[in-house]
């Protein structure tokens, strides 16, 4: 089983490489294979979405480099070995549950969409930091989340919203949107007219250098409530005891992994803008990889 998609941008050739231009044609590459599924009658979204997400899950976007500089040629490869689905029944990987090593099979896989869906009940916002194109919002409302609250991606790629609204166009019936939101500087007037929300990352606060003082305060000043879910790598900073929580802690102390997340929402609990209610750390990771390995955290920002 085999898959081969590749594009070469010459505007990216000679360039150096740089994670910036590297995510904004990665965006521009997924966008064109999806214009491409669609234009060939692919037209249904949640089939859409999870033919790409599996697509996704075994396959990595590949930026040709050489001598430093890229090349502008962008390729899907192979993660790792592509089992067919009856040698996959038989192939298990190291991967980790609950801060222990299990043998952990490939169809195996830890469901926070079910989770964020139950969290989400009464809000009329679901907000997204660090959203790319949105598909944990795209499977949020088919999972059954209110079916009228207003679900916005935010994230600093436009690239990735713009290839988010063109997905929305298939499902009319979401009250969907973008804006343009950097974590290191927030912009709460996204949730202008809000009562209650449910805001979330998954995978995206890891990337952030420092948590910046007006992350929890900006929210502070915003009089509507919410329910905040981090889904993120950074166990260690709880004091992860597994081997590859400690990989994450010298990911971070070489700069590859947010390191002062728990710091920043300690500080916040303790000047009352947010409630802090579950640390689940070390939960889940299909591999034995630092960046895989995700912790949950729950809090609440009262209202007012």
């Amino acid at each position: 089983m085999t898959f081969r998609f590749e594009r070469h941008y010459a505007d990216m050739a000679g360039a150096t490489f740089a994670s910036e231009p590297y995510f904004r044609s990665a965006w521009r590459f997924r966008g064109e294979l999806l214009s491409q599924w669609i234009a060939e009658g692919e037209t249904v979204l949640p089939r859409l979405l999870t033919r790409f997400t599996t697509l996704e899950r075994r396959y990595v976007v590949n930026c040709g480099i050489e001598d430093g500089a890229m090349t502008g040629l962008f390729v899907y490869v192979p993660k790792g070995t592509v089992h067919a689905p009856l040698d996959a029944l038989e192939h298990w990987s190291e991967g980790v549950l609950r801060g222990k090593t299990v043998d952990m099979p490939e169809y195996v896989n830890y469901d926070t969409i079910s989770l964020l869906a139950d969290l989400a009940d009464g809000v009329d916002t679901v907000l997204e930091l660090g959203a790319g194109y949105g598909l944990q919002l795209f499977r949020l409302f088919y999972a059954g989340a209110p079916a009228d609250a207003r679900y916005v991606a935010a994230d600093i790629s436009q690239a990735g919203l713009d290839l988010g609204e063109s997905l929305s166009r298939l499902e009319p019936r979401m009250n969907f949107s973008t804006v343009a939101f950097d974590i290191a500087r927030p912009d709460w007037s996204v949730l202008k007219g809000s009562r209650k929300a449910l805001i979330f990352t998954h995978w995206s606060m890891m990337y952030a250098p420092k948590v910046p003082d007006d992350f929890f305060g900006g929210l502070a000043g915003w009089p509507g409530e919410a329910v905040m879910v981090f889904v993120e790598p950074l166990g260690f900073q709880w004091g992860g005891g597994h081997p590859v929580s400690e990989k994450q802690r010298e990911a971070a102390e070489m700069g590859a992994l947010n390191g002062d997340f728990a710091e920043a929402l300690s500080a916040a609990a303790a000047k009352g803008w947010i409630e802090p209610l579950v640390v689940a750390n070390d939960v889940f990771s299909r591999s034995q990889h630092p960046f895989d390995l995700c912790s949950v955290v729950v809090c609440s920002k009262p209202a007012g």
